[in-house]
């Protein structure tokens, strides 16, 4: 009963570290980032159209899509074959180098790049090849936006982002929150550089500074992580201890009934 009382006391996590923003009442948005814009980055998928309003058939060429299965024409020999008709677009992978290999133009750096500036940048690329008075719009569409959120959080798992920005909020959203037992102070974000090795960021989610920092928006396969906070790993550790103690008596009582059995 002792035991269980002490676990009891030790699981309840104190009120102050519970509540995000604490200091909201001195917190100064003014000092915060400029409107953050997502970049392109390596390893990113891409969904590239092009369009014209005047003049679609030019633009034909530059909007690459996937052959599709057509099946055989000849009944008795149950196969498919790939035919030329339009499939789904074209996913442009961007290469380690920050390039992808598009139609008619050849090799683009988008890496770094905004949305916008990409788009811009494949306009500016595509324009030569059309006629003159052909009008053209490029939409780039990023398909792998994906964040991950692991740890003390009602659903952990990896979410895929169907916008240009997902704060930490957001993607805690998406995982239910934090459970009581999730470690307010100290929410580490994983982060993969462009050389492939991952930065380790902590961010106290009590702070209203939060919304001031570099890191409150989430980029590409960003994985959030938190922590088990001192009275989850209390009530673990009695556990343990609990279970130890209940098995010991049990030995202890088969032991006992043995030996009276035995000296009766």
């Amino acid at each position: 009963m002792l035991l269980l009382l002490v676990g009891i006391f030790a699981s309840c996590a104190s009120v102050k570290d519970v509540p995000y923003f604490q200091n909201s009442t001195e917190f100064d948005g003014s000092k915060g980032a400029t409107l953050y814009d997502m970049t392109i980055k390596p390893k990113d998928r891409l969904t590239i159209i092009v369009y014209s309003a005047n003049d679609n058939r030019a633009v034909l060429p530059f909007n690459m899509r996937e052959p599709r299965p057509i099946e055989d024409p000849n009944p008795r020999t149950g196969q498919q074959r790939l035919g030329q008709s339009s499939g789904q677009l074209h996913h442009y992978l961007v290469e380690s180098d920050g390039t992808i290999d598009f139609p008619i133009v050849g090799r683009l750096h988008l890496a770094g790049l905004t949305i916008q500036q990409a788009n811009d940048t494949i306009k500016s690329r595509v324009m030569p090849y059309l006629r003159q008075g052909t009008d053209c719009i490029v939409n780039t569409l990023l398909e792998n936006y994906e964040v991950t959120v692991m740890g003390e959080v009602k659903y952990p798992n990896t979410f895929t982002i169907d916008r240009n920005k997902c704060t930490v909020l957001e993607a805690l959203a998406l995982a239910g929150d934090m459970t009581i037992y999730g470690k307010r102070d100290n929410v580490k974000l994983l982060r993969e550089r462009p050389d492939g090795e991952y930065e380790i960021h902590e961010l106290d989610l009590r702070d209203a500074n939060l919304l001031n920092s570099p890191y409150y928006y989430m980029q590409q396969r960003d994985i959030l992580y938190v922590e088990p906070n001192l009275a989850m790993a209390q009530n673990a550790s009695i556990g343990t201890t609990r279970r130890l103690w209940v098995r010991g008596i049990q030995i202890t009582l088969h032991l006992g009934s043995l030996l009276y059995r035995v000296l009766r």
